[in-house]
C-alpha cells in the first residue's frame, strides 16, 4: 500500500472579506471618493447604453454596470506611473484609472465635478461614439480604450489578449527601475486562455511586478464558469503557477482595495506577480442594453440577488450608518453625475432633422476627419516610400557569399551597436552560444566589437 503525504503549493492562496471594523477604521475621504468614482462609472455607463438603443454607439456597448466595484477598489491605491489594461469589457477600468490620474487627490461626490472630470468623461464618450475629441480621435471605440499618460495601456477585443502586453509592461517597469507594477484585468473566460496561463508562468519565473485581476462575473457571454472548468474558484490558478492569490468579494469595495493593498505590498517588494479574483456580475447582457434573463440563461431572481448586493448600496449603506452622507445627499451625488453625463451628451449630440420628438444624431462636426484613419498606422508600408532600394543589378556595394545564420547574426549586431535599448529574450540565448545556430551570441560579439571602435558610446 502506496504512503500518501499531502502537498501543498509554495504561494499562499486567501480569501480577503472586509469587516464592520474595517469600514468603521476607512478614512472618511476613501470612502467618498470610492463613492464618486462608482457614480461617475455608473452614470457614464448607464449613459452608453442609453446611446447605444438609440442607435448611436457604433459597434457593441458592453458595459461593466454591477462590476464596478473591483475596478474601483483596486486601482484607487495605485499610484500614477503603474499601468492597467483589460478586455473588451474595460470601461470601468479605464475611467477609474483615468480619473484617479486626474484626481489624485480624490473626488467629493457632494461637489460639482471638476472640469478635468469632465473632460475626462467627455472624451471616453467620444471614444466610445467614434468621434475625433476620443483618445484615439474615435478610431478605438468601445472596446479599445487607451490614455497612455494616465497609465491608461489599452483594453483589447481579444479575450485573453491584453494579458501578455501587461507582462511586458511589468517588465519594462523592472528594468526602468522605476518601482511601478502593472495590473491586467481579465474575466472568467480569458482564465482559460492559453496566453493568460502562459503569462502566469512567465510572469512567475521572472518574478515580475504584475497583478492578474481577474472579475469572475460568472459568465463568458451564457456559459457558466462551473461549465467551463473543474475549478470555478478562479484564484487557484495562481497557486498552480507558484503566485501568491487572493479571493474576494468584488461586489464589496472596500474589500478589493484591501486585498489590493496587500498585493501592492507584495509586487513593490519584488516578490513576483500576484493574483486576485474578484467575484462581481454584470447585470447586462454580454453587451446591449437588456438582462441576461431576456435571453433565458438565467433567472431574474438571481439577477436580483446580486442586485441586492449592489457595490453603490452597499458603500451608501455604510457610509449613512456612519453619518458621513444622509440619504438625501446620497440621493444628491447621484442626480449630480446623471446630469453631468446629460450635459456631456448635449455636448456630442443634437436634435435630429425632420425626426420625432426626442431622436437625436451625432452633431456632424464632431465626427472625425476620414484622412486621419491611417495616420500613425503601423503596417501601411508608407514608411518604406523614400527608403533606398537595391537588388543583384542595381547594387553597388560588396556581395558575399555566407550563411543564412551569420546574415542573421549581421543584422541584429548592426541594430544593437546602434540602439543601446534592444534586448533579446528566449530559450537557450543564454547558453548553448545564443540559441539556434549561435546567431545570438554571434551578433552580441559583432555589436561589442563595434562598440570597441567607438569610445564616445562606451563613455556614453
Amino acid at each position: 500500500m502506496p504512503q500518501h503525504r499531502r502537498l501543498e503549493p509554495q504561494a499562499p492562496w486567501a480569501e480577503v472579506v472586509a469587516t464592520r471594523e474595517d469600514w468603521d477604521a476607512a478614512a472618511p475621504q476613501l470612502l467618498t471618493t470610492m463613492l464618486g468614482h462608482l457614480l461617475l462609472i455608473r452614470a457614464f455607463e448607464e449613459y452608453v447604453l442609453d446611446l447605444a438603443k438609440a442607435g448611436l454607439v457604433h459597434g457593441p456597448a458592453h458595459s461593466s454596470i454591477g462590476q464596478e466595484g473591483g475596478a474601483v477598489g483596486s486601482i484607487l491605491p495605485l499610484a500614477a506611473g503603474d499601468t492597467v489594461n483589460g478586455s473588451h469589457r474595460g470601461h470601468h477600468q479605464f475611467l477609474a484609472k483615468a480619473l484617479a490620474y486626474v484626481e489624485p487627490k480624490g473626488i467629493d461626490p457632494t461637489r460639482d465635478f471638476s472640469p478635468e472630470v469632465r473632460e475626462v468623461l467627455l472624451r471616453t464618450l467620444a471614444e466610445i461614439c467614434g468621434l475625433d475629441r476620443g483618445f484615439a480621435h474615435g478610431r478605438g471605440g468601445s472596446m479599445h480604450l487607451r490614455w497612455k499618460e494616465a497609465g491608461a495601456i489599452g483594453t483589447n477585443a481579444i479575450v485573453g489578449g491584453g494579458v501578455p502586453f501587461a507582462a511586458g509592461s511589468a517588465w519594462a517597469h523592472r528594468q526602468a527601475g522605476t518601482g511601478a507594477v502593472a495590473v491586467t484585468y481579465l474575466g472568467d473566460g480569458a482564465a482559460n486562455i492559453g496566453s493568460t496561463l502562459e503569462t502566469l508562468n512567465l510572469a512567475a519565473a521572472w518574478r515580475l511586478p504584475l497583478c492578474f485581476f481577474v472579475e469572475n462575473n460568472r459568465y463568458a457571454v451564457s456559459t457558466t464558469v462551473e461549465e467551463a472548468t473543474g475549478e470555478p474558484r478562479l484564484s487557484a490558478r495562481g497557486p498552480g503557477f507558484g503566485v501568491v492569490s487572493w479571493k474576494v468579494d468584488g461586489m464589496d469595495v472596500l474589500a478589493v482595495h484591501l486585498a489590493m493593498w496587500e498585493a501592492l505590498a507584495h509586487l513593490r517588494a519584488g516578490n513576483g506577480p500576484a493574483l486576485i479574483e474578484a467575484d462581481v456580475y454584470r447585470y447586462f447582457h454580454q453587451n446591449g442594453p437588456f438582462p441576461g434573463s431576456a435571453f433565458g440563461y438565467r433567472t431574474r431572481e438571481e439577477e436580483q440577488e446580486w442586485r441586492a448586493r449592489d457595490p453603490i448600496k452597499q458603500l451608501s449603506g455604510h457610509l449613512a450608518r456612519r453619518g458621513l452622507l444622509s440619504p438625501s445627499g446620497l440621493e444628491a451625488a447621484a442626480r449630480r453625475a446623471n446630469d453631468l453625463m446629460a450635459d456631456l451628451g448635449d455636448t456630442l449630440l443634437e436634435p435630429l432633422p425632420g425626426g420625432q420628438p426626442g431622436q437625436r444624431r451625432i452633431r456632424p462636426e464632431e465626427w472625425p476627419d476620414p484622412g486621419f484613419a491611417h495616420v500613425g498606422v503601423r503596417g501601411d508600408l508608407g514608411e518604406f516610400v523614400d527608403a533606398r532600394q537595391a537588388d543583384r543589378v542595381t547594387f553597388t556595394g560588396k556581395l558575399a557569399e555566407q550563411r543564412f545564420v551569420d546574415a542573421v547574426a549581421g543584422v541584429m549586431a548592426r541594430r544593437m551597436s546602434q540602439d543601446a535599448s534592444i534586448v533579446v529574450l528566449g530559450e537557450d540565448v543564454h547558453r548553448l552560444n545564443g540559441g539556434t545556430n549561435g546567431a545570438v551570441a554571434a551578433a552580441w560579439m559583432k555589436a561589442f566589437l563595434a562598440l570597441l571602435q567607438d569610445p564616445v558610446r562606451i563613455l556614453a
